[in-house]
């Protein structure tokens, strides 16, 4: 009896969190998390690993990313009990992978991390091209149909609005039993010529479901409408309604950049 107990609290102990830092390509994905009939960047994770293992993981990411949204940094808790050194397991991890998922890095955590927890800042980019896009980056931004009316001047200081505190009700979908205020720490954009891109660049704690994508909409409505005031935005920021009105842009230009944690 007690050999049989020993070997159970050894199994126990082996087991060990990673954190891993993943890098998708969203486009042939329903999302981030787990679904039911639907091929997502988690099932993908978990039939690689018991490909190459033979062994089941759980992960759990630190973002919901939607449908056809892609990531650069998407961090997630995995916990497994295999005896190879965290560069080993990254190196046959990823070789197990379709082309559109890579491991970035993968090390060992202590038993109380949480992605959730600690959270410092997220750091999203949006890319809106300002032309027809060379197929090579076609897949990772947006290009708009009215995108020769818009003002980016306008379309800047539209956007730097809903920097700061604010109840962001009119621009998500709404969650019962969520609260529906976030802080926004800064809004950035940089012109990309070469590629014909305008990366926006927002960075805060946490954001709602379809939150960028609705800023990005509403500023674009705005800027690309010469009768239709900026101030149309802080009706909406001080007025919050499910009502919808404006655009909502497509997932295809929106990506997870990085995600920072707090130094404990």
């Amino acid at each position: 009896m007690t050999s049989v107990w020993m070997g159970v609290f050894i199994y126990v102990r082996a087991m060990q969190n990673y954190k891993i830092i993943v890098a998708y390509d969203g486009t042939d994905f329903h999302g981030w998390q787990v679904q039911l009939s639907d091929v997502t960047v988690v099932s993908t994770l978990q039939d690689s690993f018991f490909q190459a293992f033979r062994r089941k993981v759980s992960i759990l990411g630190a973002s919901r990313t939607d449908s056809g949204v892609h990531a650069l940094g998407q961090v997630a808790l995995c916990t497994f009990d295999l005896p190879l050194e965290p560069e080993k397991l990254r190196e046959v991890w990823n070789n197990a992978l379709t082309k559109s998922i890579l491991i970035r890095s993968l090390e060992k955590v202590a038993d109380n991390f949480n992605p959730f927890a600690h959270v410092h800042s997220k750091t999203y980019y949006y890319h809106l091209f300002t032309k027809r896009p060379l197929p090579i980056v076609s897949r990772y931004g947006w290009l708009w149909k009215s995108i020769d009316l818009v003002d980016f001047e306008k379309f800047e200081r539209t956007l730097n609005l809903f920097v700061g505190q604010h109840d962001f009700r009119s621009f998500s979908k709404n969650e019962e039993g969520r609260t529906t205020v976030r802080t926004i720490d800064s809004i950035k954009i940089k012109s990309l010529k070469r590629f014909g891109v305008v990366r926006v660049e927002i960075r805060g704690k946490g954001f709602l479901r379809y939150q960028i994508r609705r800023m990005i909409g509403a500023a674009l409505d705005v800027a690309s409408k010469f009768e239709v005031a900026i101030d149309v935005i802080t009706h909406h920021l001080e007025n919050p309604s499910d009502q919808q009105e404006f655009t909502k842009a497509e997932s295809c230009g929106l990506c997870l950049r990085k995600i920072v944690y707090k130094k404990l």
